[in-house]
């Protein structure tokens, strides 16, 4: 008989042994990519909301220059269109992670650190610092999964997404953690310079910039008054005038943290 237990032990370690592979993968977390609201499997405290941030459509599609130019000035116009909020604000502290290792060279992983603190302090300064943001280890996560971690990085993007942030947040409407992935199919460059824009490719903080409103807890807009608001629903090339919030910015995040 105990011969007999011994045996089948064996068998369960082999048989558990061999399916591993396959028991780590069913395990994985399979986010959505699509736009919208989920419900989160066995976590009934929780929603995902996934935003995609497209190119805007009716721009006819040129090929990316190999040399781009710096343009000089580039358009900053304001707007009063107040932004409404998606349904969660961040809580009174917030820690994020970068990957450095995966920004494109034509970025330069030493400046993401300085790109994602200027993105940052706009919508800090416009809630007047009522959330503690502090940048935690770097990490090597490139996708997106519900681990704990507040990423920021570049890596795989469903389509001709430009970037797509994921917000996990509770029923009081305080997030509990957002993943924002920059898509690496696109060239990107950062101009380091609000009144100029690099001809033809994406400007990063132009990007994270509208990314992190998102983070903070405001919705797209795609109407046409809200065309020079940071939280206008398409991004652009030769585009840096999302890197400062507008009239209707301010007002719309400030409402969410009085």
């Amino acid at each position: 008989m105990v011969k007999k237990i011994f045996y089948v032990f064996l068998m369960l370690v082999f048989w558990t042994t061999l399916n591993m592979p396959v028991l780590a993968k069913q395990s994985e977390q399979i986010l959505p990519e699509e736009e919208g609201i989920y419900n989160i499997p066995g976590r009934p405290d929780l929603k995902l909301r996934v935003f995609v941030y497209h190119g805007k459509p009716d721009k006819p599609v040129k090929p990316t220059p190999t040399e781009p130019s710096l343009i000089c000035p580039v358009a900053d116009p304001d707007s009063n269109a107040t932004v409404e909020g998606a349904g969660w604000v961040l809580p009174s502290s917030w820690t994020y992670r970068l990957n450095s290792n995966s920004v494109p060279t034509t970025v330069g992983s030493d400046n993401l650190a300085n790109i994602t603190i200027s993105a940052f302090d706009e919508w800090l300064e416009a809630i007047n610092n009522k959330v503690k943001v502090v940048r935690g280890a770097d990490t090597t996560m490139a996708k997106a999964q519900l681990d704990g971690q507040n990423i920021i990085t570049w890596g795989r993007a469903s389509g001709n997404a430009l970037a797509v942030t994921y917000i996990w947040y509770n029923n009081q409407g305080v997030a509990t953690e957002i993943d924002t992935i920059m898509n690496k199919s696109f060239t990107w460059y950062w101009s380091n310079n609000q009144s100029c824009a690099y001809e033809g490719v994406y400007d990063a903080q132009n990007i994270l910039t509208h990314e992190l409103g998102h983070t903070f807890g405001l919705d797209d807009h795609y109407t046409s008054e809200y065309i020079n608001n940071t939280m206008y629903g398409y991004g652009a090339k030769t585009e840096t005038k999302k890197n400062t919030l507008t009239v209707g910015d301010r007002t719309g995040v400030a409402s969410l943290y009085y």
